[in-house]
């Protein structure tokens, strides 16, 4: 019984011994694969994070870059032998360079490949069916940012009287001062998102009472857009020009203020604020408030505009309802309220967007309009106001705090233009 028992003992040891080495190169394996896993995952998560923050790096060199990148992944992989490698691809793809249409893309973005090659010591190996002692390991991750794509905005802006008053909420400036500040504010944003593109944004300001000013050789002088008794023809010449209004109003502040001036589409942004600045509200009672003749002002300049950026936008700033239109043909006054939504039923606005997005932009693809308007401390009646109309419900804003007024124009163009902000 013992021999037999004996004979069992050796015969299972023999198997054992014989089973051994494969036990070993399976542990082996088992311990070597595991080790590489979790040193994947790490080196994995170390190039996304790497790649992340260098799309967001929107100021850095290429040395800063190699930099960054190598103490991100330093931070996360401390198990490494010998230097880590990395390699990085920095690609645009922009309205200026073609990308775009070679990739059927609708947006601009930066693309930030971050490749990373990293050598380890195996916590276990068998080298008789090389399971190596070292392995190395490879990865890569790509992050993508979306970029601003350059506009051109229309800032349409009432100069009436009332732009002169305080802000119901309290404020402590006028409404125009607060307007004033706002485009300030907008200008030095445009000159950061400028970095990302060769073509800068642009800016026009078009202002109106009852009439619209324009600077001419150092004068302002007034134009009446609205010359025509008829609302068909009105929107029907909407896109040509008008003569300057007669020589009574030229003289007579105070039947027609010539206290701002338009400035055409500009990038010159240190011109356009010193002119924003000299434009006050008139505090004479007779500065009305005529929407259209700000409407009809803006189809002349930016259909006269060229080298046009891919996104055009309107934005209307605003502090109360229209006053009635009045219109004397040299033998009758004609008098006509809620004018704007008249010509708006005409198709002065679609007319007006339609015609941009029948445009080229300067390197020869689609343009994108928005439209908007802000009340400044004035909530639009939707029965009444023929801004409803323009640009949509969802594009008529009531800005009730000066702050708001900055909060609505980034939320225009945000929806506009490729995620700007």
């Amino acid at each position: 019984m013992s021999r037999n028992l004996n004979k069992h003992k050796g015969a299972a040891m023999i198997i054992f011994v014989g089973f051994l080495p494969f036990m070993v190169m399976i542990m082996a394996f088992s311990v070597q694969l595991s080790q590489q896993m979790l040193a994947k995952a790490r080196l994995i998560e170390a190039a996304e994070v790497a790649s992340l923050a260098l799309v967001a790096d929107t100021q850095g060199t290429a040395d800063d870059h190699n930099e960054l990148a190598a103490n991100i992944i330093d931070r996360y992989i401390n198990d490494n032998k010998g230097t880590i490698s990395i390699t990085m691809t920095d690609m645009e793809c922009s309205d200026n360079n073609g990308c775009l249409d070679k990739r059927d893309e609708t947006e601009p973005f930066r693309e930030m490949m971050v490749r990373a090659k990293a050598r380890y010591d195996a916590w276990m190996f068998y080298e008789n069916v090389n399971i190596e002692p070292e392995f190395e390991l490879n990865s890569q991750s790509v992050s993508r940012r979306y970029l601003p794509r350059p506009v051109d905005i229309y800032f349409i802006v009432d100069f009436s009287s009332s732009m002169g008053d305080m802000w119901q909420s309290g404020e402590t400036k006028t409404k125009l001062s607060v307007v004033k500040t706002t485009l300030k504010k907008v200008i030095e944003d445009l000159k950061d998102f400028n970095r990302y593109n060769t073509d800068r944004s642009r800016v026009a300001l078009i202002g109106y009472h009852q009439y619209n000013v324009r600077n001419i050789n150092g004068q302002r002088i007034i134009y009446d857009m609205d010359i025509y008794k008829s609302i068909t023809k009105t929107v029907n010449e909407m896109f040509n020009e008008k003569p300057k209004a007669d020589d009574f109003f030229q003289g007579n502040d105070p039947y027609a203020p010539r206290t701002f001036n338009d400035v055409q589409l500009t990038d010159d942004y240190d011109y356009f604020i010193s002119e924003v600045e000299s434009s006050i509200a008139s505090g004479r009672f007779r500065a009305v408030t005529h929407s259209w003749q700000g409407m009809l002002r803006a189809a002349v300049v930016s259909d006269q505009a060229t080298n046009l950026n891919p996104v055009q936008v309107f934005i209307v700033l605003s502090d109360g309802k229209d006053n009635i239109r009045e219109f004397y043909d040299g033998q009758t006054m004609y008098k006509s309220d809620n004018f704007l939504k008249k010509l708006a039923k005409n198709g002065l606005c679609d007319k007006l967007f339609e015609n941009m997005k029948r445009k080229l932009s300067r390197h020869g693809g689609n343009i994108s309009v928005v439209g908007g308007v802000i009340g400044i401390d004035f909530s639009l009646d939707k029965n009444t106001n023929g801004f409803y109309q323009c640009m949509g419900e969802n594009n008529i804003y009531h800005a009730s705090q000066g702050e708001h007024v900055y909060k609505y124009i980034l939320q225009l163009l945000n929806e506009e233009t490729g995620r700007l902000m």
